[in-house]
Parts: structure tokens; C-alpha cells; sequence
């Protein structure tokens, strides 16, 4: 994918450098050549040894270093080479110097160099972040063209848990990939996926739920936006991290999914229900003062009832001309089969078919169906990978 790509991977001062070990390691599983340069305090945290070995090339800490004798000029011969500049982790102070022009290092004179793509990861504690300085020099800098992703909320080194850490490597792998490769046939366009499965209260406490997982919809909304589409997520709750620059829409319950999509629906090109919504639901939340059934010797009776099917309740209101649907078919036998008869049933655009084996799993063997009964037979791909097969398929149709 990346095979004929040159990164300059920059690494500032932050704890996350650890991190920056495995977006090495990704970019040359894609046949990227990486150029790893780092601040003299990030050597403090993560040697420059290792990046040397995951890279296969010299590390740049010191532009005068005997290391790079046989390299003229190393700051304008590799900064001319290079695709991409990716700066992660991007502390709040390399932010300040490249948004003032400051080159007082190798890291920051690569930078100011440099005349390729860039792309910034920043970590830093969210009062850093939150700062409007900060805030002015991100601002700054998103004028100039450079991109940025993240950062996330979540448990950071100082202990808070808030904004502020750097996005997972594969997200920022991903961003930087679609970057320098993606199509960008969606650009325009407004996507709408759903993700994950939905829980159906039983009582407070306990819930209704499938084995989905949500990474199939988050892939779809990641491979999306890289195609240049305004991404909608709508996910029922999972434990994935937010995919780029999406921040996705929780819900609990097919009823909540349902309220969520129809607030989207109207302004959607596409809509992608990737998500496992639930069929049945319970016709009663069991405790009614609000607390949990407790465990006795007796049987415990549910009655279900049919959730309100989302797909009908799209297709019925489909009316703008060039709006896509698209429904996914999980099956435990008569796959293509019963995929059909749904294609038909809620007048889909396009059905993806798979069986259970997707379930926990980072790849899925898949068939797309579309209207006139093609059938496309996939095999087993990674999630991410099988998101542009269908987003393929997809943009065929959006108008």
C-alpha cells in the first residue's frame, strides 16, 4: 500500500513515544520507508536504538551527528524524498515553535523544510491542550495545511482521565495511509453508519445484547472519511476508540439507534447499517421502581417483543433521489439465501452477507449482493481492508 512511500516520522517529548514504536512497525508492514527523527528530550524516553532497528535507518537526533556524514544535507535531502511528515507524539511545544517558525533542532528545522504532507498527532495533559495559546497555534497551523488527528479522551500518564492522549497507532496509521493513498470519490458526500449491538433492559442492571463487537461499523466510518465523506457513527456501546475525527453517537437500545438515525437520515447520501440491532426487546423493564430483580428459587418468565425494524422504517422514507441503503445479513446457514430475501424485503441498494465467525474477530469473509442479485464473493479480509470493498461498491451508487 505504501510501497513506494517515504515517511519522516517525528517523535517529541511526550510518554507516548512508546507508542510511536508500533506506528513504525505498521508503516513498514505497508512497504513505507520510515526516517525516524526525534527531540533530544524524547531520547530520554524511548532510545534511539530501537527506532533504528524497527526503521532500518539511521536515527536523527543531531543534524551534525558522524552517523549521517553520508547523507549531504540531511534536512533538505530527506525532507525533499519524504511523502509525509508525521509528527506523534506532537507535544504542545513543538506545536508553539513550528506555528512561530522556530527551527532550533532537528525535529522543528525538518519541519520548517519540508514542503510535503504533514500530519500531527499531539499529547499533552488537557489543561495543555485546553490552553488558547495552544488552541490559537493549532488554528494557526490548520490554515497552513496541516492535518491533525486527535488527540482522545482517556486515561492519561498524569492520572487524569480527560483529553489529551494521543490517538492509537493504528488510527494514526490509518489517517496517515489515507493521506497519501486514499481515493477521494466520497468527498461531498455524508455518510451515515451505524455500529456495534444494542442492549435491551431487562432491569436496571441486566440487558439483552449480542456478541457484536462494532469494529466492522467503525471500520466503515474510518474507511469513509479517508474517502473524504462527512461521517456520521452511530454505535451502540463497544470498547473501541473513536475512529480519526469522528465522535460517535452512543446508544443503548434499537429504539434509541432508531431515534438517532432518523435525526441524521434526511441530510445522508448513504446509509450503512453495519450495526446488530436487536430484534426482540423486553415488553416490560421488569422492575419498575428502579431496582434490580432479585435472585429467588422460582423461574424468571420474559416476554419479548419485536424491536421496530430499522432497515423498513428507512426504506419506506428513502425518497431522495441517489440515497443508498445499505443492510449487512448475518446468518447461521442459507447465507445468500436469506440475504436475498432481506435485499428484497427492505428495499436495499446493497446487502452484505457473513456469518457468525465475524463476531470478535479483526476480519471477515463477506458477500455483496446488489439489486439486480449479483453476487460478489470475498475472502477473508482484514475489517478495515473489507470497508473499501463495500465503500467500492457504495460510491457506484451515491449521486
Amino acid at each position: 500500500m505504501l510501497h513506494d512511500k517515504t515517511i519522516i516520522l517525528a517523535i517529541s517529548s511526550s510518554i507516548a513515544a512508546y507508542k510511536s514504536c508500533e506506528i513504525v512497525s505498521q508503516l513498514k508492514k505497508l512497504g513505507a520507508e520510515v526516517w525516524v527523527v526525534m527531540t533530544r528530550e524524547a531520547t530520554n524516553l524511548v532510545t534511539p536504538l530501537t527506532f533504528r532497528t524497527l526503521s532500518g535507518n539511521p536515527v536523527i537526533c543531531d543534524l551534525f551527528s558522524p552517523e549521517l556524514s553520508k547523507i549531504p544535507v540531511p534536512h533538505i535531502s530527506l525532507t525533499k524524498k519524504a511523502d509525509l511528515l508525521l509528527i506523534a507524539p506532537c507535544t504542545a511545544n513543538i506545536i508553539g515553535k513550528i506555528a512561530s517558525g522556530i527551527a532550533d533542532d532537528a525535529l522543528t528545522t525538518m519541519v520548517l523544510a519540508s514542503s510535503c504532507q504533514k500530519l500531527i498527532a499531539p499529547a499533552m495533559n488537557p489543561l495543555m491542550w485546553n490552553n488558547v495559546v495552544v488552541g490559537d497555534n493549532v488554528k494557526r497551523l490548520k490554515k497552513l495545511n496541516f492535518e491533525f488527528i486527535g488527540p482522545e479522551e482517556g486515561k492519561l500518564a498524569c492520572g487524569d482521565e480527560d483529553i489529551g492522549r494521543m490517538s492509537e497507532p493504528e488510527a494514526i496509521v490509518s489517517k496517515a495511509a489515507s493521506l497519501l493513498v486514499a481515493k477521494q470519490d466520497l468527498a461531498g458526500k455524508h455518510i451515515l453508519v451505524t455500529a456495534g449491538g444494542t442492549r435491551e433492559a431487562i432491569d436496571p442492571v441486566r440487558y439483552i445484547s449480542n456478541r457484536s463487537s462494532g469494529r466492522m461499523g467503525y471500520s466503515l466510518a474510518t474507511a469513509a472519511r479517508e474517502r473524504g465523506a462527512s461521517v456520521t457513527l452511530i454505535s451502540g456501546p463497544t470498547n473501541l476508540s473513536a475512529p480519526l475525527d469522528i465522535k460517535p453517537i452512543i446508544v443503548e437500545s434499537a429504539g434509541g439507534m432508531l431515534e438517532a438515525v432518523m435525526d441524521y437520515y434526511n441530510n445522508a447520501n448513504a446509509v450503512i447499517m453495519a450495526a446488530a440491532v436487536a430484534d426482540y426487546t423486553t415488553r416490560k423493564v421488569q422492575s419498575t421502581n428502579q431496582s434490580k430483580i432479585k435472585k429467588s428459587n422460582k423461574n424468571l418468565e420474559l416476554v419479548l417483543r419485536p424491536t421496530q425494524d430499522i432497515l423498513a422504517t428507512l426504506s419506506k422514507q428513502k425518497g431522495r433521489k441517489g440515497r443508498v441503503l445499505v443492510g449487512f445479513a448475518l446468518e447461521t446457514h442459507d447465507l445468500i439465501e436469506n440475504a436475498k430475501k432481506k435485499l428484497k424485503a427492505k428495499d436495499l441498494d446493497l446487502v452484505v452477507a457473513n456469518d457468525p465467525k465475524t463476531f470478535d474477530s479483526d476480519a471477515i469473509k463477506f458477500s455483496i449482493i446488489d439489486k439486480k442479485g449479483k453476487i460478489s464473493a470475498f475472502p477473508q479480509l482484514a475489517k478495515s481492508q473489507a470497508a473499501h470493498m463495500i465503500l467500492d461498491r457504495v460510491s457506484a451508487y451515491v449521486r
